[in-house]
């Protein structure tokens, strides 16, 4: 009895607000559930939801209330200096100094200078990118961070920005390190992949509706037509080696004649055939935007890398801003193949034609390489010391 009394009786803090155990306690328990989470606290209050306007009562489980959504494209990354934390907020983001770009983009969110006193090398950068042009970007980027907050128990320190100088506008954020509690800041990966983008689809849909029977059918025909990995691929995928014409809805038909034109199929007669590696180039396509354009035009088998050890000569680097890049590559040509190698924000110089060594790291998809990784080497004095 004295040991079940024991757990009730806390010491006593002088100062709650230093408690080291305050926001473990007031920060919500995150996992595998926030979705559904997110679905009963993001629910607008002024519309039914499509399970409350079926008379049966019954949650239909083919995803279609899903499909209804509006759909947002997310990324996030992060960095790790300061200066390039300056020079993203001071620069990038007002897209000081960039062609085309006149007026110098205003900046919202937290007051600049309190978040400049504050500011850490951590930092966290997102893109949000609704398919639908409605939505107020700024409210938007308003009310998704005071959701996260609300998730994670955090108050950050945020600046955000709409960019219009591309057809699609879109909108960034910088989320400092350290947030105003001190605490430091993070984000688990499933919340990354699934959950925010969870909110951002929710918050949307409540600000413009759900998608129009037009725009999801607008939508499904731009996906034949889309350079990455998509459901009519998995329905190809596990179709016949032969692909019988007569067999295929208008749809299936439309993206078999769209991987033809690059070269991801064959038609015959009266069947396609599909690229055998069609699946993992799609893949690394929709990762990676150049890679199908590098894998057509390549004289050799063009592979990304998996990790693992590799030496050979670089045979082209793909860079592109230094500051705001997913898509860095170096391909390395060997004897047999040329292999593409994402790395992450590439700075390293005159890399082209040198013969380079990357040692036991991570490969494919999950992870891109880092300038620290790519070792130059002499090719002669790698030679000797690998034939010891």
């Amino acid at each position: 009895m004295a040991d079940l009394k024991s757990i009730f009786n806390h010491p006593r803090t002088e100062d709650p607000e230093k408690d080291p155990h305050l926001y473990n306690w007031k920060r919500p328990f995150h996992g595998k559930n926030d979705a559904a989470y997110l679905n009963r606290l993001l629910k607008s209050k002024g519309r039914k939801s499509s399970q409350e306007r079926n008379a049966s009562g019954r949650v239909r489980a083919n995803g279609n209330e899903n499909n209804k959504k509006q759909r947002v494209m997310f990324k996030m990354s992060y960095g790790n200096s300061m200066a390039k934390h300056k020079r993203y907020i001071q620069l990038y983001m007002p897209q000081i100094g960039k062609d085309g770009v006149e007026e110098k983009k205003e900046i919202f969110g937290t007051p600049l200078d309190e978040y400049q006193k504050h500011m850490t090398p951590l930092h966290f950068k997102f893109i949000i990118s609704p398919e639908s042009q409605q939505p107020d970007l700024q409210l938007l980027s308003e009310t998704f961070i005071s959701h996260l907050e609300e998730l994670t128990g955090y108050k950050f320190y945020w600046l955000g920005v709409v960019h219009t100088d591309t057809e699609h506008h879109h909108a960034h954020l910088s989320i400092n390190g350290i947030d105003k509690n001190g605490m430091k800041v993070r984000f688990p990966k499933d919340m990354i992949k699934e959950t925010m983008r969870e909110i951002l689809s929710n918050i949307t849909t409540n600000m413009v509706g759900e998608r129009t029977p037009e725009e999801i059918a607008e939508a499904k025909q731009r996906q034949t037509m889309a350079k990455r990995w998509t459901n009519y691929d998995e329905q190809l995928k596990a179709m016949p080696e032969k692909i019988f014409i007569k067999n295929l809805n208008q749809s299936l038909l439309n993206r078999l004649q769209y991987l033809s034109s690059i070269g991801m199929a064959k038609k015959d007669e009266f069947y396609y055939l599909l690229n055998p590696d069609f699946e993992e180039i799609l893949k690394a396509t929709g990762r990676y935007n150049l890679y199908l354009e590098e894998y057509l035009k390549s004289d050799l088998p063009l592979k990304l890398f998996e990790g693992g050890n590799i030496t050979g000569k670089v045979d082209k680097v793909i860079s592109f801003d230094k500051d705001e890049s997913w898509n860095d590559a170096v391909i390395i040509r060997t004897e047999e193949k040329r292999i593409y190698i994402p790395v992450f924000q590439l700075h390293k110089e005159n890399l082209e034609g040198k013969t380079v060594h990357i040692e036991n790291v991570a490969g494919g998809t999950n992870r891109n390489i880092t300038d620290k990784d790519i070792k130059i080497v002499n090719p002669m004095k790698y030679q000797k010391s690998i034939s010891r």
